[in-house]
């Protein structure tokens, strides 16, 4: 324990000690998602921006460390990880030293659960092992939900909560099984709504079901940097109109399904920078368009959920070139009828793509044959490609010439699911010249015979540079 305690105190900087201690809140054994853990991390003021990177870079590159010097593990996926454990000594040590920063206040008698108690700490959290405590305390800074299925909040208690800054409500598990409800979605939401003159930063409802709409007087905390509705099932209305959140940062509404719409005023959002479940719908429902997200220059991350209702301008997916900030692309079209499938199709032929796009991840493409935006030439920086599921036959371009200039630049390309699709090693290792990985999981089978590894492929001299990536 001594030698794990020396090496948290050779961890350089204040926000590198304080991100690895908000480890010690999490459940012996835990699968801890990365990007609810960053923005909680933002949300808090454990991490800022820099002059050369945003808050959310910063929190990546505190997480590689973290990784790299093995005081947290990778799970799943070793090259890419988007989720961690924790060793037991290195959470019991944790415990004692969040303990002793009054961090966080620990229940011994509960096998060390953090206790919602809020007695000196400004951090309370939420769990199973103890009953519901009133959190009337006006001083409080976060109410974290470590692991209650169940939200029962009273509007008077909500109303005291007057400098509360994360709101960290929703999901933070790696797994999408787990399931959190409230007691009455309207009196939940809106007693969070209701306090307008709160400093939130960071709201999360990631994953809490029964949540059907998001009232207007959510919208109306203006200080809000970070709201995340990811993976809320039952949500199908959001406000009429968002652009009052002029501060927000990141918005995840991706996984919400039964979403009918866009509001208006995404085009607003002069800080936007993740923006992730845009869905383009019908053209009553959606009153935001592309287009109206050129207007956004610090956005980076996108992603666009295509729907079954989807009715598009002509040339609308022209405009992406415009937004010249974007580095980090998503595309997935939902399951069409066959009577949508064609014109989909057809509207899918005409992506234009802004010229430093780093990551292309592309999601049940509807075309068979590779589009001819699917190309090296308009895509010169791309370090990533992913493309899962959907009726692509082939990376081969009829006439491609094999000259150097017109390979990809790709580092790591991941196919999945695509069951017309066959994939030769040889011919991908020519076309995709500058690959330090790949993936293949569930293609075409018809090489499997003669490549045994086509699963998984990944340069060994490379390694260390894939997990960074």
């Amino acid at each position: 324990m001594a030698i794990l305690r020396r090496s948290y105190e050779h961890l350089e900087g204040t926000e590198l000690r304080l991100c690895f201690l908000s480890f010690s809140i999490f459940p012996e054994e835990s699968v801890i998602k990365k990007r609810p853990l960053i923005y909680w991390w933002i949300g808090e003021g454990f991490i800022t921006a820099t002059q050369d990177k945003t808050a959310e870079e910063v929190g990546e590159e505190i997480f590689g460390k973290l990784m790299k010097q093995r005081l947290i593990q990778p799970h799943g996926n070793v090259n890419l990880p988007t989720s961690c454990t924790l060793h037991p000594w290195i959470r019991c040590m944790l415990i004692g030293l969040a303990k002793d920063a009054q961090l966080f206040n620990f229940d011994s008698d509960w096998l060390w659960m953090p206790s919602s108690k809020a007695s000196i700490c400004r951090r309370v959290c939420l769990d199973f092992y103890q009953k519901p405590t009133s959190l009337g305390e006006e001083d409080l800074f976060t109410v974290f939900n470590v692991n209650r299925n169940y939200l029962s909040f009273k509007r008077e208690r909500l109303s005291k909560l007057k400098k509360v800054v994360v709101l960290q409500l929703g999901r933070w598990q790696s797994s999408p099984t787990h399931h959190i409800e409230v007691d009455d979605e309207g009196l939940f939401l809106k007693g969070i709504g209701a306090q307008h003159y709160l400093s939130f930063k960071y709201l999360s409802l990631r994953g809490i079901s029964g949540i059907t709409r998001i009232p207007s007087c959510i919208f109306n905390i203006i200080s809000l940097e970070i709201l995340d509705l990811r993976a809320c099932h039952n949500l199908e209305t959001l406000p009429s109109d968002i652009s009052s959140l002029r501060k927000l940062t990141h918005l995840d509404i991706s996984e919400c399904y039964f979403l009918e719409g866009m509001p208006n005023g995404i085009g607003k959002l002069s800080s936007l920078q993740v923006l992730k479940g845009f869905l383009i719908a019908n053209l009553i429902n959606t009153p935001s368009r592309l287009g109206d997200l050129a207007k956004l220059k610090k956005l980076r991350r996108l992603s666009i959920y295509i729907g079954n209702e989807a009715v598009m301008h002509d040339n609308e997916f022209e405009t992406l070139k415009e937004i010249s900030s974007l580095r980090r692309l998503k595309i997935s079209w939902t399951v069409v009828s066959s009577e949508l499938k064609e014109k989909i199709s057809l509207q899918s032929r005409d992506f234009s793509f802004p010229p430093d796009l780093e990551k292309l991840d592309l999601q049940g493409i509807p075309l068979k044959e590779v589009p001819s935006w699917l190309n090296p030439t308009q895509l010169k920086n791309l370090k990533k490609l992913y493309i899962r599921g959907g009726e692509l036959c082939s990376l081969d371009r009829a006439g491609e010439e094999t000259v150097t200039e017109c390979k990809w630049r790709v580092e790591i390309l991941r196919l999945k699911y695509l069951s017309n699709m066959k994939i030769e090693l040889p011919k991908v290792e020519d076309q995709f010249p500058h690959l330090l990985y790949l993936e293949k999981v569930k293609c075409h089978e018809i090489e499997k015979d003669r490549y045994e590894k086509d699963i998984f492929w990944s340069k060994s001299q490379a390694a260390d540079k894939c997990s960074r990536a």
